[in-house]
């Protein structure tokens, strides 16, 4: 597993590269974060990564786009 701050650096990683769009129902992409992760595993540009890192991540975009509300 990822630690608390290698999580919190994904999660701002997909908001600035867009990966969290687009919007289903008011909430990120996760099948876009999810391939957009998949690809950086096989990239060689993260490191090895699991499916409760990959929710973690996508909850805290979640948490973000909720606190600070969706700009289209």
């Amino acid at each position: 597993m990822l630690s608390s701050v290698q999580l919190g650096q994904m999660a701002f990683h997909v908001l600035q590269m867009d990966y969290h769009r687009p919007f289903v129902d008011g909430k990120a992409n996760r099948a876009n974060i999810e391939d957009m992760i998949t690809i950086g595993v096989y990239n060689g540009e993260i490191p090895p990564i699991n499916q409760t890192d990959v929710d973690i991540i996508c909850d805290l975009v979640d948490g973000l786009i909720q606190d600070y509300g969706v700009k289209q």
